[in-house]
């Protein structure tokens, strides 16, 4: 669930524009005049990362299970590709159950984790994965 989460973060902030911005700081005059606004990439903001945690767990209606034959391990898989392209199937059990239960475990994450999912999102860093979902939860 953890790393379907950064998944859909990670697309959705690249699908942002990298010349938007937002104004970040005191919108206070300081005694010399000057104002100490900021302009910062609106795809790692905070305002905008916010925003995406809020509504990044009802993309998971779009997953299913996979188990694989050999460890049987169960992992979660897009069913529905962002771009509308066919994808293989074979093997993935979709259910409502199964995109439920990773709805739910979804945004307990995304709010037991909200702080730490900000921090390294709002910087693009290597293996936020594997740092947040094995090392940090």
């Amino acid at each position: 669930a953890c790393r379907a989460l950064v998944d859909e973060l990670e697309w959705e902030i690249a699908q942002v524009d990298p010349r938007k911005t937002i104004q970040m700081g005191s919108f206070r005059i300081n005694p010399d005049g000057s104002q100490s606004v900021v302009e910062v990439p609106y795809a790692r903001s905070e305002a905008h990362l916010t925003e995406l945690l809020e509504r990044v767990c009802e993309k998971m209606k779009e997953y299913g299970e996979k188990v694989d034959p050999s460890t049987h391990r169960k992992s979660y898989v897009r069913v529905i590709s962002h771009d509308g392209t066919k994808m293989d199937l074979s093997g993935v059990k979709i259910d409502g159950d199964v995109a439920s239960s990773l709805k739910f475990a979804c945004e307990s994450i995304a709010e037991e984790y909200e702080d730490e999912l900000i921090e390294f999102l709002s910087h693009e860093a290597d293996n936020v994965k594997d740092r947040l979902c094995s090392k940090r939860t």
